[in-house]
């Protein structure tokens, strides 16, 4: 049986010390200069001190793992979490990302030894048990406009040991639905995390 095509994003499922993963979420507000990120993006740390989705090379910092309401009072960066009149909420896919270019507030899980699983998109070929412990690129198609997640998937053809790719692959997910083979689902955790300060290929 051949895998399902669903691309998702990262999805946190523990670290590597066992410790709690919900210890590592992280509250960062986002100025009004960014891609749209979604539950389940990439997200890196940028120049100018905020966050942006992943791209490439150094800078990778965590995985968004939800979105905050745009609370009222916030200055510079810092929210004031002052009660007011109106409870700001979150409806329908906005629920699950911050638009294009909109201030907003996400929550980042930035272990660097976290671990995620992820669909590999086996574009120019599939990975293979022989690729475990070699580094990895991601794709992002952009926000999935029916559920308002990432579309991120890792890119099977750039396996590699270039110390700039942000994730390493671990293992293959251990469940009766998934195979060797395109969309496969892997583990994979940082190879090049903004908090580790090291940059290791193998």
């Amino acid at each position: 049986m051949s895998n399902i095509d669903r691309p998702n994003g990262a999805k946190v499922v523990g670290t590597l010390s066992g410790s709690p993963w919900e210890a590592s979420v992280e509250s960062f507000t986002l100025d009004a200069t960014h891609t749209a990120i979604a539950v389940g993006d990439l997200v890196q740390m940028t120049s100018d001190g905020y966050l942006d989705i992943y791209t490439s090379g150094t800078g990778f910092i965590g995985v968004c793992v939800g979105v905050q309401p745009v609370q009222l009072g916030v200055v510079a960066g810092k929210a004031d979490n002052f009660l007011s009149g109106t409870e700001p909420t979150l409806t329908g896919t906005g629920a699950f990302n911050v638009a294009l270019n909109t201030i907003g507030t996400i929550l980042v899980v930035t272990a660097p030894d976290v671990i995620i699983e992820m669909q590999e998109d086996g574009v120019g070929g599939a990975l293979a048990l022989a690729d475990v412990g070699s580094n990895l690129a991601i794709i992002s198609g952009g926000v999935n406009s029916d559920t308002g997640k990432s579309t991120m998937e890792l890119d099977s053809s750039s396996s590699a040991t270039t110390n700039s790719l942000p994730l390493r692959l671990m293992s293959l997910v251990q469940t009766p639905e998934n195979e060797l083979g395109t969309n496969a689902r892997w583990l994979v955790t940082p190879a090049n995390h903004f908090y580790s300060g090291l940059n290791i290929g193998l």
